[in-house]
């Protein structure tokens, strides 16, 4: 057994192979993610029609679909789903929970608990229509079908299997072939390799799913990230929240001294303390005739005037009549026909006319007078 490889926190640290027990390191410059490469004798693959929207109900099925093909109960295998191979079609890997946990440890011992598990025959690259990809070595045969799935057998029984499927063409990536099988054997401008060398860089399939899923290093680093940008988030939405209350406050704060500054024009005796809503009501005349009170006359108006426009309140009378008096300043005569015009869309009897400005005030735009009775 080679010793154990140096800790490295980089995403890939070679291509590795388990042989009887042992892991052996193929290439550690590999350019693909860390992988290891386990005996295709070992696992069952096959190509599964799963025509299932979402990967985790493909998960779900894919046991009852695999079932026929094996003769072991289903709580003794444990099963992996691939890439698709075709529409609605997967590849799959079927292996005993003990050969898994056989590998795992072997992994850990090598510090290579993240890698990926992939069955050496689906390391070749997959044939063309009507071919297999074999690859030759010191009495083994890799086999790869055009269906995706794969398997190794001795070299002796290869021209058995060949037979059996029909002859497909063959795509030998390297060794020697049996002299009954090299009829089949493809121009030599296929052969894409030694055996120390496999074709496919992404694994179609890694055993690694489900209980067998590794934590893959830097996981609680990006969890512990997550949480904290979460968390800094949080307190920004409550910092705006606490500025939007402030604000709000500030603004009833100051419209509750504006009203009461009107107020005072008709009643100088109001209570500086005093509730603003039941003083107005005492202290103000109610009228007669069917007018309507102060603070609901005002109420009225002030609902029906945001959608006329720009409107700056200068003064406020209430009649005994029941008659409410605005001293406005608006931008234009047309705003102040709008205003006009909302009043009594709301129900009120309004009029408008421009008034002359107080000696001493300095204006901009149209000083006006608003009266608004109560609607008949």
């Amino acid at each position: 057994m080679l010793g154990r490889p140096a800790r490295s926190n980089l995403p890939s640290r070679g291509l590795w192979r388990i042989v009887d027990d042992r892991i052996i390191a193929i290439d550690r410059t590999w350019s693909g993610p860390t992988t290891v490469l386990v005996p295709s004798e070992d696992v069952l693959t096959l190509a599964v029609d799963l025509p299932f929207a979402t990967r985790r109900q493909r998960e779900m099925a894919l046991p009852f679909a695999i079932e026929d093909a094996v003769a072991e109960p289903l709580a003794a295998l444990h099963c992996a789903l691939g890439q698709e191979i075709a529409p609605r079609r997967h590849l799959a890997g079927v292996v005993q929970h003990s050969r898994m946990r056989g590998w795992l440890a072997i992994l850990a011992t090598a510090d290579l608990d993240p890698a990926v598990i992939l069955p050496d025959a689906l390391s070749l690259s997959m044939p063309v229509t009507g071919a297999w990809s074999v690859r030759v070595d010191s009495g083994r045969a890799l086999v790869r079908t055009d269906q995706g799935t794969g398997f190794a057998l001795p070299v002796r029984d290869l021209p058995t299997a060949w037979s059996a499927a029909g002859q497909p063409r063959l795509a030998l990536l390297g060794g020697d072939l049996p002299d009954t099988m090299i009829a089949g054997v493809e121009d030599a401008s296929v052969l894409l390799g030694s055996v120390s060398e496999p074709v496919v860089v992404l694994a179609p399939l890694d055993l690694r799913q489900g209980a067998y899923a590794p934590v893959r290093a830097g996981a609680p680093d990006a969890l512990k990230s997550v949480a904290m940008i979460a968390g800094i988030g949080l307190l920004a939405h409550v910092g705006i929240l606490a500025a939007d209350a402030f604000a709000l406050h500030r603004m009833a704060e100051t419209r509750e001294a504006e009203a009461r500054a009107l107020l005072l024009q008709v009643a100088p005796n109001l209570a500086p303390g005093e509730d603003l809503i039941a003083a107005a009501d005492r202290a103000l005349p109610q009228g007669g005739g069917g007018a309507k009170p102060f603070t609901r006359l005002m109420a009225e108006a002030s609902g029906a005037l945001p959608s006329a426009g720009q409107i700056a309140f200068t003064q406020v009378d209430y009649s005994e009549a029941g008659d409410l008096s605005l001293g406005v300043n608006v931008p234009d005569a047309a705003t102040l026909d709008r205003a006009v015009a909302a009043l009594n869309t709301a129900g009120l009897t309004a009029s408008g006319e421009p008034a002359g400005a107080e000696q001493g005030v300095a204006t901009s735009g149209l000083s006006a007078a608003i009266r608004i009775g109560a609607a008949q």
